[in-house]
């Protein structure tokens, strides 16, 4: 059964198959699906959707939602964990207490998790703050502006400036302690390239420290280049 709301109203607890909300919604109590967009507001407890979320508009969720796909170009919230099997996409904001798992994670918007971040590919050309572990096989961030993460492992990670951003604030800022990405604990992986960012420890194979690094110390396996406008503590070959 499909369930269409135009206006306002709700959603009983129960088995649908696509769900539209095109003004304001509730759902009541655990709500599964097959799909459900939302260009007005949605709010809801938990939700298990085995195709796409789709919220252009608000979302909030107090308990646990898991998707096929979720796709996010205006707000919404998450009280409990955040799984996807396939991708979730951030070009509006996005909060999550707990933790996310999901196949690829793309925010060019700004997603702010409380918990750990788990992925197979994670691409960021917005704001990514994490206090916990961001974790995924391939990492890319773009940035030109500062972020927190609690620390990050993968195979290849890459956090780098955005060179497309030419704005006077972004420039200016770039070269200062707000806007590097700060990383309180570790970063590890094989293969890492990093641009402004302040860490304690990087662990890698072949490492490059590019200008504006602040590094404790480097241990690298195979080859490492330091920038001559970076800082770093020592470096040490393992």
């Amino acid at each position: 059964m499909d369930m269409k709301i135009s206006g306002s109203g709700a959603v009983p607890a129960g088995e649908y198959e696509n769900i539209k909300i095109s003004g304001s919604g509730r759902l009541d109590g655990r709500v599964r699906c097959e799909s459900i967009y939302a260009s007005g507001s949605v709010k809801g407890d938990s939700l298990e959707c085995r195709g796409e979320v789709g919220v252009s508009g608000s979302g909030s969720f107090s308990g646990d939602l898991t998707a096929g796909d979720v796709s996010v170009s205006g707000s919404i919230s998450f009280g409990g964990e955040l799984t996807a099997d396939g991708v979730i996409e951030c070009s509006g904001s996005m909060k999550c207490k707990k933790n996310i798992k999901c196949d690829e994670l793309q925010v060019s918007g700004g997603a702010s998790v409380s918990g750990d971040v788990e992925a197979e590919r994670i691409r960021v050309s917005g704001v990514l703050n994490c206090p916990g572990l961001v974790n995924a096989e391939e990492i890319t961030v773009k940035f030109d502006r500062g972020m927190d993460i609690g620390s990050v492992g993968g195979s290849r990670i890459t956090i780098v400036r955005d060179r497309r951003s030419g704005s006077f604030f972004s420039i200016f800022s770039l070269g200062r302690h707000a806007g590097a990405v700060r990383v309180s604990g570790a970063i590890e992986g094989d293969v890492i390239e990093l641009e402004n960012v302040h860490t304690p420890s990087v662990t890698g194979n072949n490492v490059k420290i590019g200008d504006g690094c602040e590094i404790g110390v480097v241990r690298y396996s195979g080859e490492v280049k330091v920038s001559d406008k970076a800082t770093v503590g020592r470096t040490e070959k393992v």
